[in-house]
């Protein structure tokens, strides 16, 4: 969620600090701070709102140091206001933090009977405070630190600083992602990679529980208990410099037009031949048996993207597919079973109700297998896997995810492919025909977006709405909950997406003329039904956009709005489908006047519960 960095370098850091905040902008956020060690004393400055507040406040009284921290606040504890932004500090210790601090009011009580003072609302706080506490009963800065971490209870990843011997960088990571990166100009500590992409060029990530400190001679790294730990080193992912939205006005259009170029990679990573499908990082696919079920936990988009697959593998392999929301699964105590295989799907591998899923599932059954689809090959979930599906979508920075969505839905598509032809429920010349069909659809998306004029015509249609229903049978279904995710994500309209079927028990009572909703009517999919559902619509006057692979002269009369996509088959309509439906948003916002890449209140990566 919040963006972490922290840098001990040859020169002034605040430069490398405030360009690392705006790498990570895109993470959501709603203050933000840097706090630099100058001269044996903490400087710090602090905003609310948009990073370029914060950089005015530095530009009329710069700051200036070889080491400092800073920090994008997306608010938990206490409102978005100065007082709660990071970094937090005491006189002589400042600290930023990611993750909740569960016992943060026992902390807080007991710390201010020993004469802290508290300036925000926030749990974050207790950490300087305690840490300085720490400090007072020990000369030993290393347990000092030690000890103050194994006080806290809860997620957190962190980065501190020190006055008066103002020389080492610290850090530590328990529950949310932290990595080290080092360079020419020094070493940094950040929660992404992306923000220290073009000022490292070594990266190691912090495995779980461990902490340390930096400077620029010196790298050291403990394990929970204080024993020293190896670095595994190994070179910045070139992909980190690729994140410049271009000549896009927005990143989500251009992440947008970059999915027919992200099918082309997925299909060749794991079908290139056209006929057969290997996945190399989950040998287990192919070495063991069929499992008697499987179950897909995510959260979001990425539930959209698994309740899509689970139509692909309960048709096709006959076992039971258990689809469950993250957070819903993990507390539920739910029944897992022997001969179960686990998947989870994530575009940041870092997502905190996902994460906590998987590990829950591996304490109950460490027999099962696991399995990860994933954009991020260094995050958590795909080191605590057993094998990973990777999306290969680069980096996504606009928080309505849109290419890594697809590319969730595509490498789907194939693992359910390959599931069903290992099991010779469809034959060789049946699974080359599907997949010849996916190549056709990466085609077909790349020519829906070479003509995007149609999609513009939906906007007016949006101009007096209250909200917007979504409709679908089948795999439409879910890219119906998907669709009005992406509208109320970021032009903040009420959406819904529900089962068109479904739609006489209740939401047949919203519809009025000024409520368009989207039909989502695909020959693959129940299409006769579907288009009983639309007409049904039509007679209590709403505004029907119909998106179809139908050819225009068999289409419904007097829809409002009619898009025409390529006909897929049954894996690979929902990607085609799934295009009016992001520019749909997107048109919506932008019109709107809404900030598309950072709607208000989100965070592109959910690493807190």
């Amino acid at each position: 969620m919040c963006g972490i960095i922290g840098a001990v370098a040859h020169n002034n850091v605040q430069p490398i600090l405030l360009q690392a905040l705006k790498t990570m902008e895109y993470r959501g956020y709603d203050s933000a701070g840097i706090c630099v060690v100058e001269q044996g004393k903490l400087q710090t400055t602090k905003a609310k709102g948009k990073l370029n507040n914060l950089e005015t406040l530095l530009e009329e009284q710069p700051l200036s140091g070889h080491l400092g921290i800073g920090h994008t606040r997306w608010a938990t504890h206490g409102v978005p206001e100065v007082r709660n932004a990071h970094p937090h500090q005491t006189q002589d210790i400042a600290v930023v933090h990611n993750g909740i601090i569960e016992n943060h009011q026992v902390l807080k009580e007991t710390l201010t009977a020993q004469g802290a003072s508290f300036a925000s609302d926030t749990d974050s706080e207790t950490i300087p405070w305690l840490w300085q506490h720490e400090l007072n009963n020990t000369s030993d800065e290393e347990q000092a630190f030690l000890s103050m971490l194994n006080q806290l209870e809860g997620a957190f990843a962190i980065a501190g600083v020190k006055a008066n011997k103002g020389k080492r960088l610290w850090f530590a990571r328990r529950g949310s992602p932290l990595l080290l990166a080092k360079g020419e100009q020094g070493v940094f500590v950040a929660s992404d990679a992306l923000a220290v992409g073009t000022a490292a060029d070594e990266v190691a990530y912090l495995k779980e529980g461990e902490w340390g400190w930096a400077n620029t001679q010196d790298i050291q790294v403990f394990d929970p208990s204080g024993k020293p730990v190896d670095i595994p080193w190994e070179p910045m992912p070139e992909i980190v410099a690729a994140s410049s939205k271009g000549d896009y006005d927005h990143y989500m259009l251009k992440e947008i037009h970059e999915q027919p170029r992200v099918f082309s990679e997925i299909l060749h990573a794991y079908a290139s031949d056209g006929q057969n499908i290997h996945f190399p990082q989950a040998s287990f696919i192919e070495n063991d048996p069929l499992p008697s079920r499987i179950i897909i936990v995510a959260c979001g988009t990425s539930y959209h993207a698994a309740l899509t697959a689970r139509y692909w593998l309960e048709r096709y392999l006959k076992i039971p597919v258990e689809v469950d929301v993250a957070s819903e699964f993990r507390y539920r105590d739910p029944v897992i079973g022997d001969n179960t295989w686990f998947i989870t799907l994530s575009q940041s591998g870092e997502t905190a109700d996902t994460l906590e899923a998987l590990r829950l599932f591996k304490r109950q059954t460490p027999q099962n297998k696991t399995l990860v689809f994933c954009n991020v090959a260094s995050s958590s979930m795909v080191r605590e896997s057993d094998g990973v599906i990777e999306l290969y979508a680069g980096p996504e920075i606009g928080v309505a995810s849109t290419k890594a969505y697809t590319a969730q839905l595509l490498a789907l598509a194939l693992f359910s492919l390959k599931l069903a032809s290992d099991a010779g429920v469809i034959p060789a010349k049946g699974t080359k025909q599907h997949i010849q069909k996916l190549f056709d659809a990466s085609q077909g998306v790349a020519d829906l977006l070479n003509n995007t004029s149609a999609f513009d015509t939906l906007t007016p249609l949006f101009s007096q709405a209250h909200g917007a229903l979504f409709l679908g049978r089948g795999p439409c279904f879910p890219l119906a909950l998907e669709g009005a995710l992406k509208l109320k994500e970021i032009s903040y309209l009420h959406a819904e997406g529900y089962p068109a079927g479904e739609m006489k028990h209740g939401p047949i009572a919203l519809i009025d003329e000024s409520l368009p909703v989207i039909v989502l009517a695909l020959r693959q999919y129940h299409l006769d039904k579907v288009i009983s559902n639309l007409h049904e619509v039509q007679a209590r006057g709403a505004k029907v956009i119909l998106v179809t692979d139908m050819e225009k002269n068999e289409c419904p009369n007097n829809v409002d709005a009619l898009i025409h996509i390529p006909e897929g088959d049954f894996f690979s309509a929902p990607l085609l489908a799934s295009i009016p439906l992001q520019y749909l948003a997107y048109n919506v916002a932008k019109a709107k006047g809404t900030d598309v890449d950072q709607p208000r209140n989100l965070a592109k990566s959910v690493t807190v519960e």
